[in-house]
């Protein structure tokens, strides 16, 4: 079952997308390519302003996700989406979190869930076992993974139609809007990142 979020085309030509990828080895995935170029098809569309940030040849990760977060703040940019580039992405699930993550919403940090590296053969064994692959195996598809994210309390159910809170979700399709970067700044000073190293392309030391 589907959803629908409604949201005016003129608020979100207001809004301008930092998409930040941090790429160790300079390699994507070409299910990522085709994600990113049907996300800027329809940018182009409706005329959504979107920049795009790859991060080459940094191989920790919370480094690099941070040199990502100082190239957006120093854009002009609105909202940034961290984008792994080893996962596909249904590009209207980017502008839904778009339209979600206006100023006034309560979503400062928000993702979505996409499926981890692994197979749950129990899972999958489950689902055969209760004959729901009978007529149709190529379902099981819909049984192989767990995703990344954790559910908050003894939550069991989630609703498909509305974000929901979270323990922890993963970084790879996240969404961060700029006032929430301000308001952290401004409330943890103390906190401010700075490089252990400058000899990289995204940070030689002068800022």
């Amino acid at each position: 079952m589907g959803f629908e979020i409604k949201v005016s085309i003129e608020e979100l030509r207001k809004r301008k997308l930092f998409l930040a990828t941090p790429m160790y080895g300079g390699q994507c995935a070409g299910m990522y390519t085709r994600s990113v170029a049907d996300l800027a098809a329809i940018c182009a569309k409706y005329q959504i302003p979107l920049q795009l940030y790859f991060l080459f040849n940094e191989s920790l990760i919370t480094r690099a996700r941070n040199y990502c977060a100082d190239e957006f703040l120093r854009s002009d940019a609105t909202h940034m989406i961290f984008l792994d580039s080893d996962i596909g992405f249904n590009p209207q699930d980017v502008i839904a979190l778009l339209a979600l993550q206006d100023d006034d919403s309560d979503y400062d940090v928000i993702g979505a869930p996409y499926p981890k590296k692994c197979i749950s053969w129990e899972k999958v064994k489950q689902a055969v076992d209760k004959g729901i692959a009978d007529e149709d195996p190529n379902v099981l598809e819909k049984y192989v993974g767990d995703y990344v994210f954790n559910p908050k309390g003894d939550q069991r159910e989630i609703p498909i139609g509305k974000p929901v809170e979270v323990r922890e979700i993963g970084t790879g399709f996240m969404m961060i809007r700029r006032k929430t970067f301000e308001q952290y700044t401004e409330t943890f000073p103390q906190l401010l990142y700075k490089p252990d190293h400058i000899r990289t392309a995204a940070f030689d030391g002068s800022r």
